[in-house]
């Protein structure tokens, strides 16, 4: 006897059906993308019992004729690819002409269609993949399919379908992504006879994209589009003003097809840092379109995985576009000044005036660039830079630029306009807290540690893209003794220590003898922050991975050096970081992603105290 034999096409269905048929919603992704692929404008999903019972797709698509409906039924048989050479560029949802085949053997399967207008259509019953009625029927064009008591003849693997409720949730998340891909076509779903999703055709994408991530979100939607080489990447992001706890509420597509990639996800990521809260993941809807040819869909049975011909270039464009909206995106809004109203309400008898958006600045490159050479203002900003004499590092005061009274005469420099710039700065509350008043009445508490933390981060990661970090050289070297894991690291990540603007070497045993620092950094408390420093180059590997920790490690020296909680804060600094604040980006988060400002509204503050 033979030991290797042909397996029955029934059992190969069956094999298949485990590959492409996960669950109910994985049948309602393989139909949905049929019928985008037969041109539909307009497809409802229905589904019993989370899709055990049922699952019904119907379009209004091309439909098919009687001898294409039946070999749409065979292994492999397919409209959607000819040859090899078009394998190498599919631009179709599906193409391996599986899985109607596949959800046939293991369902009771009806599929009823048309391809004209004249109402003769064709519908096609099986039973466990096994041919039964062929016969005619009056429709529209389009095409129905209907798959009833899934897996009735595998029970090894219905028992492996969980709750009803679940596989609804995995329908409804199915039918989601294929909703956001497609905003020119109407779609709706219903479970157990209820309306879930309803959203009309030309609707636009932030209208899906509220539908998928939440009323919540929705007003916190940026939009993002740009190309960088043959890579664009447009779509909607939410600001850091709203993050969720996992990544599933980011939805990455590539040339219009839901994919899961843990490289493109991270490279999101990366342009969130220092905005989010730590274990907070942003959220959006994201579409990244390239050439045909340059990926690979052909890598999972359920097409959710692609391969890129180069990574690399997919994970810099959604880096800089995403980075790049956020970056100039107006999180904080300026009110204009308000009229004189009859009623005493300031902006007139409709309440506090409008908000009106104001870009936030971008690279501010001179000013960076004159900073990281000489450590010193801009010339004709009428500014003095706080520094520390040589070898004096410890000063108590604050490192950065102190700003001109305002009765400093007609021949002072304007202050820079935008948010902050037009704030009335009223006092300091809790040696914490930075209390402003807005045009319109606004009150607005700005948490003085977030704001210089984020404004020392800017001027520090500006100077090292520039590899320009100004340094503190010290009259004596300052001896520091670190625990043993700290120093470990330091002592072998010395490079990237120098690159960081510290000029250090052993010292024998935990100790190294500083010999120069960051002057941003002036009053730090050195030990603490090599400390940490170490603690953070030992979390990593080199290369690649101490360039992605780049970012944190500023941000540490950063927190060291910012001027503390419960700390005296003078008018004229007060004032200086609230004008420096912008010029700079991200300016309403600190690099950790904690919020800087904090607003309430003149009629907000009226009605909590009775006054309306």
């Amino acid at each position: 006897m033979p030991r290797i034999h042909v397996l029955p096409p029934g059992l190969v269905n069956q094999i298949a059906a485990g590959e492409v048929v996960e669950r109910p919603a994985s049948i309602v992704k393989e139909l949905v993308e049929n019928a985008l692929d037969a041109g539909a404008t307009a497809i409802g999903v229905d589904v019993e019992e989370g899709g055990l019972a049922l699952v019904r797709v119907a379009d209004d698509g091309s439909g098919m004729d009687r001898d294409d409906a039946l070999l749409a039924l065979e292994r492999h048989a397919t409209s959607k690819l000819r040859d090899a050479q078009g394998l190498a560029a599919i631009g179709t949802m599906g193409f391996r002409g599986e899985a109607v085949p596949a959800i046939a053997s293991v369902s009771r399967f009806r599929l009823d269609t048309s391809p004209g207008d004249d109402g003769a259509g064709t519908r096609v019953e099986l039973e466990g993949g096994v041919l039964g009625e062929v016969a005619p029927v009056a429709r529209p064009r389009g095409t129905t399919v209907e798959v009833r008591d899934l897996f009735f003849n595998t029970p090894a693997r219905r028992k492996f379908m969980r709750a009803a409720s679940t596989e609804a949730g995995h329908v409804s998340e199915a039918v989601i992504r294929l909703a956001l891909a497609r905003p020119d076509v109407g779609f709706t779903l219903r479970s157990g006879g209820r309306l879930v999703l309803g959203a009309r055709a030309g609707g636009g994408l932030a209208d899906r994209a509220g539908q998928a991530l939440g009323r919540e979100a929705h007003r916190h939607l940026l939009p993002v589009d740009a190309r960088r080489g043959d890579v664009r990447v447009h779509g909607l992001v939410c600001s850091p003003d709203h993050s969720e706890a996992t990544g599933r509420a980011l939805y990455l597509f590539v040339n219009g097809r839901y994919v899961r990639d843990r490289s493109a996800a991270h490279a999101v990521l990366r342009a969130f840092a220092g905005t989010l809260p730590p274990g907070r993941h942003p959220a959006g809807v994201l579409f990244v379109e390239l050439p045909l040819d340059r990926v690979d869909v052909n890598v999972h049975p359920q097409k959710l995985e692609v391969r890129f011909a180069e990574g690399r270039e997919v994970f810099d464009a959604l880096f800089h576009t995403v980075a790049g909206a956020l970056r100039t995106a107006p999180w904080l809004r300026a009110r204009p000044q308000a009229a004189p109203a009859g009623d005493g309400v300031p902006g007139g008898a409709g309440g506090e005036a409008a908000p009106v958006p104001v870009p936030v600045a971008g690279e501010e490159a001179a000013e960076v660039l004159a900073w990281a050479r000489a450590a010193r203002p801009p010339e004709g900003s009428g500014a003095t830079l706080v520094q520390p004499a040589p070898g004096a590092w410890a000063t108590g005061r604050l490192a950065f630029p102190i700003a001109p009274a305002p009765d400093a005469g007609p021949d002072a420099a304007p202050r820079p306009e935008g948010y902050f710039a037009g704030l009335r700065y009223v006092g300091q509350h809790a040696r914490t807290y930075l209390l402003c008043e807005a045009p319109g009445g606004t009150l607005v508490v700005i948490d003085q540690h977030a704001s210089h933390e984020r404004m020392l981060f800017h001027r520090l990661r500006e100077a090292f893209r520039a590899r320009r970090i100004p340094v503190q050289p010290f009259l004596l070297p300052q001896v520091v003794t670190l625990p043993p894991a700290a120093a470990r690291a330091l002592e072998s990540g010395l490079a990237e220590l120098g690159r960081l603007g510290f000029d250090a070497e052993p010292f024998g045993g935990e100790a190294f003898a500083v010999k120069g620092a960051p002057a941003a950094l002036a009053g730090v408390d050195l030990t603490a922050l090599l400390t940490d420093l170490g603690s953070q180059l030992a979390e990593v590997e080199r290369g690649s991975a101490v360039d992605d920790a780049f970012h944190d490690l500023l941000a540490t020296m950063a927190c060291h050096a910012a001027v503390r909680a419960n700390q005296d804060v003078s008018p004229e600094e007060a004032r200086a970081l609230l004008d420096g604040l912008d010029a700079i980006d991200f300016k309403a988060r600190c690099p950790h992603g904690r919020p800087v400002v904090f607003e309430l509204s003149l009629a907000d503050l009226e009605r909590r105290v009775g006054r309306r």
